[in-house]
């Protein structure tokens, strides 16, 4: 492939989503077309978009291609519009270590750089609710137990499938099901994207952007336990995990271990030696509470369960988001931006001792959507100790039992982000050699 020019570069725009055969994933495609035509519509302009989306199969990544080409063509009717946007599918299985390489090997081959990665697949876990105490928590306190719902029920210790071949359960380093699908996977591409997220411009990096969920919080989480493999809530620690990396990815503690994960194998990160450009910004989004497939549910309780949202919203809940396109306010927002606009938005957070914060897609009741600072356990807003410092943060209706965040809790969740990255780094490690192995018996 030609190497592109830096007007190239500049004017042509590429974002890659993970999980996009429905519901949210699939969403954020559909916003990010809509807005990116929407910047751009004053006046001619020669700009594209090209969305690079993920799919476990052939035959779901031809199907999102269909529904996709069909928002874009009923959406934008120009000819003009429809031209500047290019969509292409690719098959991605986070389960498969081996999966992660090969795609970014692809994509290196076909495309010169990544604006952005979208880091929207994951799985739940689940296999049942205790729907008596749901049913009773959602009748007495309704707003607090559809914001954070702890009546679904997971096993312990689910392992991923085997990763080389010829292994045994014993013969390769254990992996967690829901640590894999959710963290470890995601972690594992964006490492192997490295050469394309640093093929940016230092005045508008590449974008690593983690979808997490509101329901994170470091009361289910043990870094003892990194992947989740003694708790029945994996789900909820593999979120928390991921926002523990993202918030602190910036910090001087994490920053041996964040320049690790961000060097390409066998490239130096020197940047008078080598040639690679900034290191991307690592950003946190959640998509509120909307209704997706990832707690499988009847038709008729799906649609209980959207009332019940509903009802929460007009309530008082920021968060309850209902329907998917809305969910993706945050992550398409990040994505899309100009890099001065996010820069303004934690500019008051930064300002007052905090750092990166967590976007939440949030409305108001009439279903207006903005994204919008989450208060989380340990890092408050932004990582500001004390009170919120943004006036829409301390309006907003907060989780029960929140607490102003202390300098001590603060240092705490700093600490706990360096040995997060330690540890991942190291799995890595291990990881890359295992799979070094493996792709060598192929040869």
């Amino acid at each position: 492939m030609a190497k592109p020019t830096q007007e190239d570069l500049d004017n042509n725009v590429y974002h890659l989503v993970t999980g996009a055969n429905t519901g949210l994933g699939f969403s954020i495609c559909c916003r990010l077309i809509d807005e990116f035509l929407l910047q751009t519509a004053p006046s001619p302009s020669p700009s594209t978009l090209t969305i690079i989306f993920t799919t476990r199969s052939a035959n779901k990544a031809s199907d999102t291609l269909r529904r996709l080409q069909t928002h874009l063509h009923t959406t934008h009717p120009s000819p003009a519009s429809s031209s500047r946007i290019t969509l292409h599918p690719e098959t991605l299985d986070l389960h498969n270590l081996l999966s992660t390489r090969l795609l970014a090997r692809r994509l290196a081959a076909t495309i010169p750089k990544l604006d952005s990665v979208v880091l929207n697949a994951g799985i739940g876990g689940w296999t049942s609710i205790d729907w008596p105490r749901a049913i009773w928590a959602v009748c007495t306190d309704l707003v607090h137990s559809v914001s954070w719902f702890e009546h679904k029920v997971a096993p312990k210790g689910v392992l991923a499938p085997v990763q080389t071949s010829g292994s045994g359960s014993g013969s390769e380093p254990r992996l967690g099901s829901i640590f894999t699908a959710n963290v470890f996977g995601h972690y594992m591409l964006c490492h192997n994207l490295m050469p394309l997220l640093r093929n940016n411009s230092p005045e508008s990096p590449g974008r690593i952007i983690w979808v997490s969920s509101l329901e994170a919080t470091l009361a289910h989480f043990d870094v003892n336990d990194l992947q989740g493999l003694r708790t029945k809530v994996s789900y909820e620690s593999s979120k928390t995990l991921t926002d523990v990396l993202a918030l602190t990815a910036d910090l001087d503690g994490s920053k041996p271990w964040v320049k690790s994960f961000c060097t390409a194998d066998g490239q130096s990160d020197d940047k008078e030696e080598g040639e690679e450009g900034p290191m991307p910004n690592i950003y946190l989004t959640h998509p509120g509470i909307c209704g997706t497939g990832i707690l499988p549910l009847a038709w008729p309780l799906f649609y209980l369960m959207l009332c019940a949202f509903w009802m929460a919203r007009w309530i008082g809940s920021p968060w309850h988001t209902m329907w998917t396109y809305v969910g993706a306010c945050a992550p398409a927002w990040v994505a899309g931006s100009k890099q001065s606009v996010l820069d303004d938005a934690e500019g008051p957070y930064r300002a007052n001792g905090g750092g990166r914060v967590k976007w939440g897609s949030s409305t108001d009741r009439v279903g207006r959507d903005c994204a919008a600072s989450t208060e989380i356990d340990g890092w408050g807003h932004g990582g500001v100790v004390g009170g919120a410092v943004v006036e829409a943060d301390r309006v907003r209706r907060r989780k029960r039992g929140m607490k102003d965040l202390t300098a001590h809790e603060k240092v705490e969740f700093e600490v706990l982000g360096r040995e997060c990255w330690r540890q991942m780094e190291e799995l890595r490690g291990v990881w890359e050699g295992v799979l070094d192995r493996e792709e060598g018996k192929a040869e």
